[in-house]
């Protein structure tokens, strides 16, 4: 991934919020034959007590990528936030020079591992657990809240014959948040103001915290 350096972000807690926050990855394979497959499929971060991360979820036995991610050293996966286009009309040095142009912000974290396919009832019951109860805990109301044993077991037992787990050990990862660092103040600041005015609540506070970061980070350098 191309990361100009005021975009890098070396801290993996900074990975470990686009996983969570947005957990519909997409995950690329390459067959023998070199054809490259791509799926989206939404992952959990799962560590365990020696503190080594895997990413697990569950994959339809009819998808064919399953060959492909079964004992394979080189799996690429991408986690992406929320976008936006930004609009030159946010800058507020667009009154005084005009000198601005549009440019799109994100933030993406690419993470390289190797992947098994694990078909076993548990595994798969316990990674829809994980996954589950992660996003329904973003809920605001516990009544609202759903668990997997809320469905008859018979049913679950059923739904789960048509899939199958998988675990992607990480072995590397890059990360990328582009949110209007090395830019002039006000300018920023007009990107925050803008992007809220727009309804874009999360892409503000995106940028507000990514240059806070960069500030931080500018600070201890100096």
């Amino acid at each position: 991934m191309y990361i100009p350096k005021k975009y890098q972000e070396d801290d993996w807690e900074q990975v470990e919020h686009l996983i969570k926050k947005y957990p519909l990855a997409t995950i690329i394979t390459t067959t023998p034959d070199n054809e490259i497959i791509a799926n989206h499929i939404p992952l959990y971060l799962k560590v365990d007590s020696s503190g080594e991360k895997r990413l697990i979820a569950h994959i339809a036995k009819a998808n064919h990528q399953i060959p492909s991610l079964s004992s394979n050293n080189n799996v690429l996966v991408i986690f992406q936030s929320t976008n936006s286009y930004i609009t030159p009309n946010y800058y507020l040095s667009k009154a005084e020079t005009h000198k601005v142009v549009p440019t799109w912000d994100f933030a993406s974290a690419h993470i390289h591992g190797s992947s098994k396919i694990i078909d076993d009832f548990e595994f798969v019951r316990d990674q829809l657990n994980y996954l589950t109860n992660q996003e329904e805990g973003k809920k605001d109301e516990e009544a609202t809240k759903w668990q997997v044993d809320e469905a008859p077991e018979n049913y679950l037992k059923i739904m789960q014959k048509a899939i199958t787990g998988l675990e992607i050990n990480i072995d590397s990862f890059q990360c990328k948040y582009k949110f209007e660092q090395g830019a002039k103040k006000p300018d920023i600041s007009g990107v925050i103001k803008g992007l809220s005015d727009d309804g874009k609540e999360e892409m503000s506070k995106l940028t507000v915290d990514a240059n806070a970061r960069a500030d931080e980070r500018k600070a201890a350098n100096t």
